[in-house]
This record gives C-alpha cells, sequence and structure tokens, in this order.
C-alpha cells in the first residue's frame, strides 16, 4: 500500500487542513475540520452507490478512489456498519496495547485510515449523511436541539420532542411529517429505484420512531433486533437471502456511545465493548459466512464521532453567567460542546464579547454568517431552514470543557459534538470478504 494511504499520513493530513475563511480561528493543534472532499463520512454513501453501478446525483463526491478502488471490482454486495462513538484515536491506541485484537485482524485484511466526521460531531447529523450523502448544511439536521421555525419551537431533533416537554415524536402529532422534513432524497430511495435491495438493522426501539423514518423512506422494510445475536444472524440471513442480487445492508449499534457517556471514553468498559463487538463480528458473522455468501461482499465500517472526557469541574454552567444567559432570547441550542445561542437583537455584541473575553479559554465565537460560508457544514444548497436552526453565534469548545443548562447534564461525562481530534477523527474500515 502506498505510503499516502497509510494512516499515519491521513492522519497528519487532516490535521494540517484548513478551510480559508477560518484560518488564524481555529488553531490547528486544538481543532480538525471536516474533510468533505473525500475523507470524511459524508463521502461514504456516494461510494457505496457507485460500488453498487449507481450514481448520487447532487450528494458529496466518494471517497478517495485510491482507499477503496482496489476492492471494488466485482462487488455485488456491501455490507455498512457504523460503531456509535469509536473515535478513531482512541480505537487506534487501543489497537496498539493489544487490547482490541479483533480489530486489529480486521485492519490488516483491508484499508484501514482515519477520516473525519462532519460537523457538528453528532449522531443525528452523521446518520442523516449517511442516510442522504448530503451535508449537514443541505438536509439541515444540524444537532441534537434546534430551534425549528416551522413549528416555533425549541425542540429535540433525535427524540423530536419539545425541549420543555419530553415525549418521543410529539412533533408528529404537532403536523411534522417524517417522509418531507428532510428536504434531500433518502439514500435508500436512490438505490431501491436502481434496482438495489436495501436492508437496514437498527435497535428494535428506534426502528418506528421519527429520525428512523426519515432516514429509511423509500424501504419496504426495517429489521428491529433486540441485541447483538439477532443483529449479527439477521445479517447473515440477510446475505444467504440476495444471493443473486446488489445488495446493501446497513447497520446501526449504539452501545459504545451509550457507555461512554455514563462513565467516560476512558473507563474499561469502551474496550470491552469493542471485544465484544470484534468477537461477535468474527465469531458469529465471518467465520459463518459461506463462500458464495462472501463472493462479491465488501465491509465498510466506520463511526459518527469520538468522545472526550467531561468531568462535571469542567463545565461552563450557564447560570454562573448571567450576564451571557440573560442576553439570550432562548437557551442555547445544538450540543453542549458546540452551542448555538440565539441572542436578543439588542444584546447580540454583548454576548459576542463575553464569549470572547470571560469564557475565551473555554470557546471559540463564530457568527453564523462565517459558519455558513467557511465549508464547515459541507458543500452543495444551503437548505432555507439551516441558518435560522443555527443560531447568530456558534461556541466551539476548547479542551474538553462545555456548555452545561442543567446541574442534571454534569452527569454525562463523556460528550461531543464538538471540533476536537478526538471528536473529529473516526476510523474508516474497508474488507473485501472474498479476497
Amino acid at each position: 500500500m502506498p505510503d499516502i494511504l497509510t494512516p499515519d499520513v491521513i492522519e497528519a493530513e487532516l490535521r494540517q487542513k484548513q478551510l480559508p475563511l477560518l484560518a488564524g480561528l481555529l488553531p490547528p493543534d486544538e481543532f480538525v475540520v471536516p474533510a468533505y472532499d473525500g475523507l470524511c463520512v459524508a463521502n461514504i454513501p456516494a461510494t457505496v452507490a457507485a460500488l453498487l453501478g449507481v450514481e448520487l446525483s447532487g450528494a458529496c463526491p466518494p471517497l478517495r478512489p485510491a482507499l477503496w478502488r482496489d476492492w471494488a471490482h466485482g462487488v455485488r454486495r456491501v455490507i455498512l456498519l457504523l460503531v456509535d462513538a469509536m473515535g478513531y484515536l482512541q480505537l487506534r491506541a487501543a489497537m496498539t496495547r493489544g487490547d482490541i485484537p479483533a480489530w486489529n485482524r480486521l485492519a490488516e485484511q483491508g484499508t484501514f485510515v482515519p477520516i473525519t466526521t462532519v460537523f457538528p460531531s453528532t449522531t443525528n447529523a452523521v446518520l442523516t449523511t449517511l442516510w442522504t450523502g448530503y451535508s449537514p448544511a443541505a438536509h439541515g439536521l444540524l444537532a441534537f436541539e434546534l430551534y425549528l421555525r416551522e413549528f416555533g419551537v425549541a425542540a429535540s431533533a433525535l427524540f423530536f420532542w419539545p425541549s420543555a416537554y419530553h415525549r418521543h415524536d410529539l412533533l408528529v402529532e404537532w403536523g411534522l411529517e417524517p417522509d418531507n422534513f428532510i428536504p434531500v432524497p433518502a439514500l435508500g430511495e436512490v438505490l431501491s429505484q436502481e434496482g438495489v435491495a436495501v436492508r437496514t438493522f437498527i435497535r428494535e426501539t428506534y426502528a418506528e420512531s421519527a429520525l428512523s423514518q426519515m432516514h429509511r423512506r423509500g424501504l419496504d422494510r426495517v429489521d428491529g433486533f433486540v441485541d447483538a445475536s439477532d443483529l449479527w444472524v439477521g445479517m447473515r440471513r440477510a446475505l444467504a437471502d440476495s444471493q443473486n442480487e446488489r445488495l446493501l445492508i446497513s447497520a446501526y449499534w449504539d452501545v459504545v456511545d451509550g457507555l461512554g457517556h455514563k462513565y467516560g471514553p476512558h473507563h474499561d468498559t469502551w474496550a470491552t465493548e469493542l471485544r465484544n463487538i470484534g468477537y461477535m463480528l468474527e465469531e458469529e458473522f465471518l467465520k459463518r459466512l459461506t463462500p458464495a455468501e462472501r463472493e462479491g461482499t465488501l465491509l465498510i465500517i466506520t463511526a459518527d464521532h469520538g468522545l472526550v472526557s467531561t468531568p462535571p469541574e469542567v463545565a461552563i454552567k450557564i447560570d454562573d453567567h448571567p450576564a451571557l444567559r440573560d442576553a439570550l432570547l432562548i437557551p442555547p441550542m445544538g450540543e453542549s460542546r458546540v452551542p448555538f445561542l440565539y441572542p436578543h437583537p439588542d444584546q447580540q455584541e454583548l454576548a459576542r464579547n463575553y464569549l470572547g473575553g470571560d469564557l475565551s479559554h473555554a470557546f471559540v465565537t463564530l457568527e453564523r454568517s462565517i459558519v455558513l460560508q467557511s465549508g464547515l457544514l459541507g458543500p452543495g444548497p444551503v437548505y432555507r431552514e439551516t441558518p435560522y436552526r443555527l443560531g447568530d453565534l456558534v461556541a466551539l469548545a476548547r479542551g474538553n470543557h462545555y456548555l452545561a443548562k442543567k446541574e442534571k447534564s454534569l452527569e454525562m461525562l463523556g460528550r461531543h459534538g464538538g471540533m476536537s481530534p478526538t471528536e473529529m477523527l473516526v476510523p474508516l474500515f474497508i474488507v473485501r470478504l472474498d479476497a
């Protein structure tokens, strides 16, 4: 494999990458920007489509060809597994220590490099990008909490409930239509129309959620699983049932993220869960496939973000900063590591100066126009609602700081959403199963 494809060379390239409008604003040793031009999770959907003989028109371009062209010949089936919160830096450190040998063996069989996630580095933004191929700028699902102008409410864009009243998918009762909420085509829709079968595996709890419906437009079925056992068995059977057709199997595993949020990313449970996934992948999936099921099958594994350790003492509590709190029209939206701020019209300068003064050790603050023009949210036409969902000011966390709105939120010991290398760099495995 040429040097340009080694993990170290690509990591160095990603750490040095800058966006011209942000040069001098985001120190490269603290922040990694998304590489939407070929080294980003946003490039995976067009790559999958190309491997299966379909063009994903209007979407982000495919991954850099040197990463996958050697594995492309004769591919009829693609398996795409996303492991939530499996950050590259932490994964590679565990691989170097020998803590997770199954992942080392997987890396030896094909391509293993870092790529970036999108901005913000959060699950619903990444999943929406993976299920459309479009950037956050174009699809508009930017973060966990958003001000949805069309409903006049601050809401969770993961659970689609008002921020002040937690009932799953309540906004659907208010008139939100999952099939029409995202303004760009779904990957499954496009592939199905071109004769590609699509099977998607997601935990049963989420299978019928509004977000899942948005992502899986155009699909006749969603495979809801209870746990790892029926996930791997179901994926094996999906391959066995599709011997003579082009096929995409997509699967999402959420446990690593839950453990990282609760215990922090350096807790023993992180590596334990990665060993569990590796064992199930090898013993209950790969080793049980027949030669016919392996033939023409490509496995792609990636993640949506990494996690940084966020003990309570690094929190910036909004109530400890009444000048900033009282300058805002509504509580901060976005993510705790990337708060979107809506100051009163006559308080915007005060809020900007406060963030750039008293809180400059914890955040770098950008105006909405700079975020939109810089390319942080990716290429493509900007959806009309994206600017309104972004806020007037966007604060980017430095170090492991975060903005806390409630005391209870201090219990979360691992977080993401920000632009640190730990959050932004994610792994990419590409392995030909019949190689």
